[in-house]
């Protein structure tokens, strides 16, 4: 039996490589195409592969646009690879029948099982027949977020129930529209806003009018009792046909309110089918670059802005209780309290993030606080754990060598710049 064949389309020439050995390991023989044009060449003129590996920013084009445009009997089981993982790319590979989305830097054990299920078993190549609503985005590229890409792009190509999940102002409405605007029923439907209040009249109008499209019922923790029969009983006669598919949205404290008897476990399992959970802005910090730059594009339009160190490190050390909503509220602020300018200062900021509020002054950014107490559970998790002094002369010594390096590895300059004692210093670095 021949060995099977994998095609790497990919520019950069170290990744190609490592991608090859990668899947030499698995067993399969690769061949390499740095650009869309060799690729389709190799493609259209003959040659079988098992599964092809394609990055997304090619030399000479989208690496989807070319899967796209390939004729289906010529698209290999495909796996992305791409630095690129906004979501309208995860949804858009969902819809070409991709394997797998990764996200570089690559993880290569995920990378390998990928391909061992490509080449393990015939892959479905299906495609939603929906287009991506302009409009529609999430902006970020932290590991939480590539989680919730997946989740979507997995939700948009179902037709099961979907839970949205998610802290206040983290964008479940959001993530409910582009479910539903991406869903196989054809992107119609309704939005119900669920609350104590709402009826049974209400609850039916919604069901009524979603028709074989999709139903968002927004906050449904909220429902009282007496609909969450109804709900039940409603998704119970499904098979009859005429039913809507469901998209619901709700706090994170759901799965607890099922524990305290205060919502019907039987709707909250038949909503949970698939579930999206939205990290909250604080979970994901290392986006706040990329939003604050989105929210001001959208505030105003061609008006370049930049924000400086000072503003950054504000911002970066707020918990963020609101979420996107807060965010947005803040850079809405700082546009229009100075609306002439072209740099967002400390001044330009809410009052509470400016002083004396939450998330400014000396307190630990929130990042260096997460990053601590990962270390500190490591460290304290051995039998026999380290005393006090060993925790705090390990830190300082951390500290010491890395303020060493801003200043070229100068100690007597360290310590004039800080005022402190240079035998102290060096005393401790050796102690470490």
């Amino acid at each position: 039996m021949s060995q099977p064949t994998i095609l790497i389309v990919e520019d950069q020439h170290a990744l190609a490589l490592a991608l090859a050995a990668a899947v030499s390991q698995v067993g399969a023989a690769s061949k390499l195409a740095p650009t869309a044009a060799q690729a389709r060449e190799l493609l259209e003129g003959g040659a079988l592969f098992e599964g092809m590996i394609l990055d997304i920013g090619l030399p000479d084009g989208n690496g989807l646009e070319f899967l796209a445009s390939l004729a289906a009997e010529r698209r290999p089981p495909t796996i992305v690879v791409t630095a690129h993982g906004e979501i309208q790319n995860t949804i858009e590979a969902r819809k070409l029948g991709v394997v797998e989305f990764l996200t570089k830097p690559l993880d290569f054990g995920a990378f390998q099982n990928a391909l061992r299920r490509v080449l393990e078993s015939s892959v479905s190549k299906g495609k939603a027949a929906v287009a991506v609503a302009e409009g529609l985005a999430f902006i970020g590229a932290a590991a939480s977020m590539r989680t919730v890409f997946r989740q979507i792009a997995h939700s948009c190509a179902s037709d099961d129930p979907v839970l949205v999940r998610g802290e206040t102002g983290t964008g479940k409405s959001h993530a409910a529209r582009l479910i539903q605007a991406n869903s196989a029923r054809g992107g119609s439907g309704q939005v119900l806003a669920a609350g104590p209040a709402t009826s049974i009249g209400e609850l039916e109008d919604a069901l009524c009018g979603a028709g074989k499209g999709v139903l968002i019922i927004e906050d449904v923790g909220q429902l009282a009792p007496d609909l969450q029969g109804v709900l039940v009983g409603r998704i119970g006669e499904e098979e009859a046909g005429g039913f809507p598919r469901l998209v619901a949205t709700s706090g994170d404290a759901l799965p607890e309110r099922v524990r305290d008897g205060a919502f019907r476990s039987d709707l909250y399992y038949r909503l949970q089918v698939l579930e999206v959970r939205l990290p909250p802005l604080r979970e994901r910090l290392e986006d706040l670059p990329a939003l604050v730059s989105y929210f001001m594009g959208q505030l105003m339009p061609g008006r370049v802005v930049e924000v400086s160190d000072a503003a950054w490190r504000r911002l970066s050390r707020h918990d963020w209780p609101g979420n996107l909503l807060e965010l947005r509220n803040a850079v809405a602020y700082a546009l229009t309290v100075n609306p002439g300018a072209t740099v967002v200062d400390v001044s330009d900021l809410p009052p509470y993030l400016v002083g004396g509020g939450e998330g400014s002054g000396e307190r630990m950014p929130l990042r260096l606080g997460q990053a601590l107490d990962g270390w500190l559970d490591e460290r304290l998790s051995v039998e026999d754990g380290p005393v006090y002094r060993e925790l705090s002369e390990a830190l300082e010594a951390e500290l010491i060598r890395r303020l060493l390096k801003r200043y070229d590895g100068k100690l007597a300059r360290l310590a004039a710049a800080l005022k402190a004692n240079r035998t102290t210093l060096r005393k401790r670095l050796n102690e470490s």
